[in-house]
């Protein structure tokens, strides 16, 4: 299927979706609150404009700006309430509602008490949704945490015992994420005296990189062994090669289908997204490609995007395997939603000999909120299997 056949369906099923849930959400906020045929009018103007203030937002830059900068924040703040808002609709229609009307039905009654249990929980549903959204939103304004883990790795030379490698992933910079936020990130990794600094994909949403501002205040991560980048989904995104080139201008690394040797005892290797690749199925293939001439013996950390091949990568003898992708969720209902696309969605697993850790991310994506995902810099210290 050409590229622009999947956008088109991609985009076109994601507008049925957003539409359904505003649909939905003015169903429930109708049945808890008594808005009247005015407020009723003002509430479906709202969700209109609440629902396209993102997009239109994106459509403006580059053109208005001040006026598309407000609009995307306006319209990421509002992704983030109306996911919560839904996600404990949904919960409390079906623990707790639907139940209810159900066996007054069956009873035969007509006492009210389902409709004014439906009315309550929609009142519940919306003040615990608001809560959510300014508590995730502190959560991201707090961020990133430091996540410490110690791995050991086949092979690894007594000299690289407590190699000290900080992972980096999902900043996302552009549209929301500026200065302000890079500048926490970079405080944080160069808190952590790291020996190498990777970048596990989507750091950037700015069109082939922008003026390279915000990205030369990234590449301002100090390592003793320099910054590697692996591409994400969003590199393809925002100008594919030519977002590439500008993360190099940097003197940030970006490692495609290649490996560098670090310390002369460690084999750092990097695969693109399967969204440069051509699909999952190539993930495979441009791992072996990574690998193509490493040094017998040495171990190997792979940097991929997405948690995926993940056999195939420890088939390969990948003793670490670091990804993103995933945010850990990031708010619900999407911790349930990403299981189903991908086994692991974060921390640190084993498959075989190879370890996995899956970030959770530094930055995020569309809502300036983190729920039960907060942000994070994982530090990682070496040592012998």
């Amino acid at each position: 299927m050409p590229r622009w056949i999947g956008a088109v369906v991609f985009f076109s099923v994601a507008a049925v979706i957003w539409f359904s849930i505003h649909l939905y959400l003015y169903f429930r906020v109708s049945a808890a609150v008594d808005l009247g045929g005015t407020g009723r009018t003002v509430i479906k103007v709202a969700l209109v404009g609440l629902a396209l203030s993102y997009l239109l937002g994106r459509v403006l830059a580059g053109r208005c700006d001040t006026a598309a900068l407000s609009l995307t924040w306006v319209g990421a703040v509002w992704m983030g309430f109306a996911a919560l808002a839904f996600t404990l609709f949904i919960l409390g229609d079906l623990m707790v509602a639907l139940p209810v009307a159900g066996m007054e039905r069956w009873a035969g009654l007509d006492t009210g008490i389902a409709t004014s249990i439906n009315r309550w929980c929609g009142r519940v549903a919306l003040l615990a949704a608001a809560i959510g959204l300014v508590w995730g939103i502190n959560v991201v304004r707090s961020g990133p945490n430091v996540s410490s883990i110690d791995v050991a790795v086949k092979g690894l030379a007594a000299s690289m015992n407590g190699f000290r490698i900080v992972q980096v992933s999902d900043v996302h910079i552009g549209e929301t994420i500026g200065p302000e936020h890079l500048g926490r990130i970079v405080d944080v990794v160069n808190g952590l005296d790291a020996d190498l600094v990777v970048i596990t994909g989507d750091v950037t949403d700015e069109h082939n990189g922008g003026d390279g501002t915000l990205l030369r205040l990234l590449a301002g991560m100090k390592s003793r062994n320099g910054v590697f980048v692996s591409t994400g989904n969003h590199e393809v995104y925002s100008g594919g090669v030519g977002t590439v080139s500008a993360l190099e201008a940097t003197g940030m690394k970006v490692l495609r289908q290649a490996h560098v040797v670090v310390g002369g005892s460690l084999v750092v290797a990097g695969v693109d997204d399967p969204t440069f690749l051509g699909g999952r199925d190539k993930l495979p293939e441009a791992m072996a490609t990574s690998l193509n001439g490493r040094p017998v013996g040495l171990p190997v950390v792979l940097l991929s995007h997405q948690p995926l091949a993940l056999q195939a990568a420890a088939d390969l003898g990948v003793g670490l395997m670091l990804s993103g992708h995933t945010h850990g969720g990031q708010i619900p209902p999407f911790q349930l939603l990403n299981r189903i696309a991908y086994r692991y969605i974060s921390g640190l697993h084993r498959i075989g000999d190879m370890f996995l850790y899956v970030s959770r991310g530094a930055g995020y994506w569309g809502p300036p909120v983190r729920l039960f995902a907060d942000p994070e810099v994982v530090l990682i210290r070496l040592g012998p299997a």
